[in-house]
């Protein structure tokens, strides 16, 4: 599954390519302190085609993400 994010800063866009599953649990995970992670900014395949053409924000990527631990 390939998705496309805005980064932190929002100057750049990520593709990322991994499964729903890994998505689902990053967006909802937590750190050892007990806080949650900032969320994933996700956009369409439309506002990022958009966003650099218009705004000349840079594509950066694909990038494997994978949250599963691999025993």
């Amino acid at each position: 599954m390939k998705v496309y994010v805005r980064s932190e800063n929002n100057k750049n866009i990520i593709i990322l390519n991994g499964d729903r599953e890994s998505f689902r649990i990053r967006q909802r995970n937590k750190n050892m302190q007990g806080e949650r992670y900032k969320s994933l900014k996700f956009i369409s395949y439309k506002e990022m085609k958009k966003d650099i053409r218009k705004r000349n924000k840079k594509l950066v990527g694909p990038i494997e993400f994978e949250t599963r631990a691999k025993m």
